[in-house]
């Protein structure tokens, strides 16, 4: 199973804030994605969304000024690893008006 972990600075913004514009924006970003029948899970008290699928699962961590960034792909989506890397990165830079 292939994985990755990436840390997005938002400066600025405290964990609340991440993890309420990430809670509320999670199924929408999914749904343009291949993955299917996904479940999500919020935390509030420890700001953490997290995500299961048949092709990969993950978790995202708010705290102050970051979003930690937790993946794993199941083998078939491990060819994909750069493209959801790619679309996270993407979906944060917009949702937190971050530079490219």
């Amino acid at each position: 199973m292939a994985s990755f972990s990436k840390k997005f600075q938002i400066p600025g913004k405290v964990a609340d804030v991440i993890y309420t514009a990430v809670s509320s924006d999670i199924e929408r970003f999914l749904s343009k994605t291949p993955l299917s029948n996904v479940t999500v899970d919020r935390n509030e008290p420890s700001k953490t969304v997290s995500f299961k699928s048949s092709m990969a699962s993950g978790t995202l961590c708010a705290k102050d000024n970051e979003l930690k960034v937790d993946v794993s792909l199941s083998l078939l989506a491990t060819p994909f690893k750069g493209k959801i890397d790619e679309g996270i990165t993407k979906w944060l830079n917009k949702a937190f008006g971050l530079e490219a």
